[in-house]
Formats: C-alpha cells, structure tokens, sequence
C-alpha cells in the first residue's frame, strides 16, 4: 500500500466524522478498535479501508502511474459488549446486531450520508480526498450474512474501484494536491505526527543526481539512463534530464555532442 492511500483513509475519516448518523463512530483501523468509544447500546459505525490494489503497469517501476484500490466503507449498527476472560480481565469486544427494519433504515440512511459527505463542496477535507482522486470506477454493496444460519447482521460492505495519484517517486517534486492534503491532515492533532512521517519519507531522493532520479523511478540498472541520454557524459559532470530531454526524440544538439554517436566514427545518429 502507498503513503496516498493512508491519505485517503485519514481523509475520508475526518471529512465523515461527525457529519452522519455514526456521529465519532467512525475510524480507519479495525473494527475493535471502536469498542473503547462505543457503549453498551446499538450504535452506527463506519469502518473506512483499503485493502486491495491492482497495478496493471508493465516496466513502470515500483511508484506505477496507473492503477485502481478498492475504496471500502463498512455501514455497521454494532454495540460494545464487556466479557471476563479466564483470568478475571474485563475485555470489550463489538457485537454487530442482527437487522431488522429498524436497523435496516440506518444502514440505508448511512449509505446515503457516506456519500453526500464525500461529495459535499464545503468540506475541506472531502475536497483533499476528491483532489487524490483521478477516476471512480464500478461500486458495489453486499450484506452481511451468517455463512452458518443464513442470518442477516445490520452490516452494509460498500467497496468502490478509484484510481489514485501515485505516490510521488523518490527525488520528485511533491505534488501540489499531496502537499495540500498534507496540510489539512495537519489540522488534526492525531495526524500531526504521521504527517511528519510522511513529509520526510517523500523528502527523501532529492540529494539524488537527475539521471539517478530517472534510474530510481524506471527501476533501471545505471546503465538504462546512459543509453537515454540522461547521465553524465564525463566524470564529474553532471547533465540534467531537462538538459537532455531531446535526446530521447532523436534530435541533436551542443547538449548532447557527448552522448550521441558520431555518424562519422561507425555510429549512427
């Protein structure tokens, strides 16, 4: 999973708390970890993950360009259940109910909400999480059943295909929409310390060479980015890719004398 992705988890968290019938039910971790805020009573929660990606790509190295993640959103109406283990610990754990139509109207009302929230212009955070957005695929929603008794759970899945931004490549420019969803995530106290994080894992690449820049994002061996055009022709000096760049269209100019072959000596040009 990339750093975007975490992004989207976290963005989708804050832009839906408090904005729905689940209120600070909400949490992109597991289910458990919303038995410490949850009561004894029925409550509607949302549980936000990701937990596939597909990166069709071929030769694109590692940080692909192109590729969908299942965006997924459990609609639950569960309750915090307290139990003794053997040894005399009190240990909460959630109990997701059975539906009913009284339930059923819940997840219905928090499948619409879900979405209006996403959607909503105003919320600074939706906008960040659209902004990390390139394209939504197909969406989709299943029940939870009992595989045993066939029992329907008040249990909404939702999974929706999107495409995301990539995460930027060791040594490029960050983005100006990860930068911007860097800073409103920054806003939340809890965030604060991953954003740190993440700001300095995408920091890291930059002391790299341009052509090494090329050879990291291509997942090339050093020779790749010489055969491109975008190395140093001479020890010590270095040739930047945006100096180059001509060279990957055949054309010749003083900049590239020292890479392209000389028709005259056997080469072609």
């Amino acid at each position: 999973m990339s750093l975007v992705n975490a992004m989207l988890r976290m963005l989708a968290v804050q832009a839906l708390r408090g904005n729905t019938i689940a209120a600070d039910g909400v949490t992109d971790s597991s289910i458990e970890a919303l038995s410490s805020i949850m009561s004894d009573r029925q409550a509607p929660v949302i549980l936000v993950r990701i937990d596939e990606s597909k990166y069709a790509g071929q030769n694109e190295g590692f940080f692909v360009t192109s590729g969908t993640v299942t965006f997924a959103l459990d609609l639950i109406v569960a309750s915090s259940v307290t139990y003794q283990t053997t040894d005399g610990q009190a240990v909460n754990q959630i109990e997701i109910a059975a539906t009913d139509a009284g339930l059923e109207f819940s997840l219905d009302m928090l499948d619409r909400q879900w979405r209006r929230v996403l959607s909503d212009p105003n919320n600074a955070f939706a906008e960040c999480f659209r902004s990390l957005v390139a394209a939504i695929g197909p969406a989709k929603a299943a029940r939870g059943v009992d595989p045993e008794g066939g029992r329907k759970h008040a249990i909404r899945m939702v999974e929706i295909e999107i495409e995301p931004v990539c995460d930027p490549a060791p040594g490029a420019e960050l983005p100006p929409v990860i930068d911007a969803a860097l800073t409103q995530l920054a806003t939340v106290p809890d965030y604060q310390s991953a954003v740190v994080i993440m700001r300095g894992e995408f920091a890291k690449g930059f002391d790299l060479m341009s052509w090494q820049k090329i050879q990291s994002t291509l997942m090339t061996t050093a020779a790749v980015p010489a055969m491109l055009g975008v190395a140093p022709p001479d020890a010590g000096e270095v040739v930047g890719f945006d100096q180059v760049g001509t060279v990957i269209n055949g054309e010749q100019t003083e900049l590239t004398d020292d890479i392209l072959p000389d028709p005259d000596l056997g080469g072609s040009a």
